[in-house]
């Protein structure tokens, strides 16, 4: 069993926090729904219109210029992260933080097991995927002629202690629990499903359009309460926390935080002028707006994060070079389009990913909060 232990819960005003432990179960990376707050602070104007004026910058995915309207993202994408942003991320030789994926020692022998033991980040039902996977398991079977074994798990913690007792070889891990399984359980992350050229999430920092006192991250610190979603959420509270500081504003010291509960939550309430502005997760946002038919271009984005990695495929640092050669044919050398994997949870391939390079978003965000990998 692991543990992840983090930052506290972001006393208004002070200057560091103190230190909370929660279960890996729970997950760096996990938003917990609640209820939303309420109480603006007075600081928006509003229009009929639910424009404000606004003439937002011409929008460019590959440089783009804030503020800009929900709407207008979301019709171009880039609520989701595009394999041309994953191309041109910064690389990273060594991750930022914690160790870099075990290799290979110079007097240790190499293993292949028969049979591989493969399973996929935990889900509410993971024996309902079953299914789902066997275009994936019968591709390994195919590459790697030994027998392929899925291996259930009910938590993230029972994941990574199983590949670190080397019962389990190849996993999907969780964004979040990723890092855990490179420090712990000696995994060596390789690829990421994605779907229509796209994959995961990112951060917006939103307003209402009509808003013309926020039109950028330093005007956060003008406002006395911007809403977060829940404490543990990546997306809507720690991810906001570690990267915001670096574009001038220190949540929790230049303005006070409020826990709505969740993104949809957050995304409500500042549709409402409950508050003047809110962090949250781009696509659980926009969800919510959909859920209850608001107009998105009522709604403007002053910062976005960089694109959230999905959980990768990874395989034990251990296994011989042809076992790993041949997971990767499976993976690379197949058609995943109109398979169940693309039915059922929208993944048509898969794509290299660097660790360093990939996860540093993810690896800054637990530095700044301070999360120990341990047993």
């Amino acid at each position: 069993m692991f543990i992840i232990i983090g930052k506290s819960s972001w006393t208004m005003r002070q200057n560091r926090r103190t230190f909370i432990r929660t279960t890996a179960a729970a997950g760096v990376l996990t938003t917990i729904a609640g209820c939303s707050g309420s109480g603006g602070d007075g600081n928006s104007e509003s229009d009929d219109d639910g424009s404000g004026g606004n003439e937002y910058p011409e929008f460019d995915p590959e440089n783009p210029e804030f503020p800009q309207s929900f709407s207008t993202l979301v019709e171009e994408g880039f609520a989701e992260g595009s394999v041309s942003e994953l191309e041109a991320m910064e690389k990273r030789d060594e991750p930022r933080y914690g160790d870099a994926p075990q290799q290979l020692g110079a007097d240790e022998e190499p293993i292949r097991p028969d049979p591989l033991v493969f399973t996929w980040a935990p889900t509410e039902d993971p024996a309902g995927y079953e299914d789902t996977f066997e275009v994936l398991r019968s591709n390994l079977e195919s590459e790697l002629d030994v027998a392929i074994e899925s291996f259930v798990v009910q938590d993230y913690a029972a994941q990574v202690e199983a590949m670190r007792a080397e019962r389990l070889h190849l996993a999907r891990f969780s964004t979040g629990n990723t890092p855990f399984g490179v420090n712990i359980a000696g995994a060596q992350p390789f690829s990421m499903p994605i779907g229509g050229g796209k994959f995961g999430v990112k951060t917006f920092t939103i307003t209402q359009a009509d808003n013309d006192s926020v039109n950028s991250v330093e005007d956060l610190a003008e406002l006395d309460t911007v809403a977060h979603g829940s404490e543990t959420s990546n997306s809507g509270n720690l991810a906001p926390s570690a990267l915001l500081p670096d574009e001038g504003v220190v949540p929790g010291e230049d303005y006070e935080i409020t826990f709505t509960g969740s993104h949809g939550n957050t995304a409500l309430a500042i549709a409402n002028d409950d508050y003047a502005a809110g962090n949250g997760c781009s696509t659980c946002m926009d969800r919510a707006y959909n859920s209850q038919e608001i107009d998105k271009s009522n709604i403007k984005v002053v910062w976005s994060s960089p694109a959230f990695p999905l959980g990768p495929f990874s395989f034990r640092y251990n296994l011989a070079d042809d076992i790993k050669q041949g997971i990767r044919a499976a993976l690379f050398d197949n058609d995943y389009s109109g398979t169940a994997l693309e039915e059922d949870i929208g993944y048509d391939e898969f794509v290299e990913i660097d660790y360093a390079t990939h996860f540093d978003t993810v690896l800054q965000i637990q530095e700044y909060n301070e999360i120990e990998y341990t047993q």
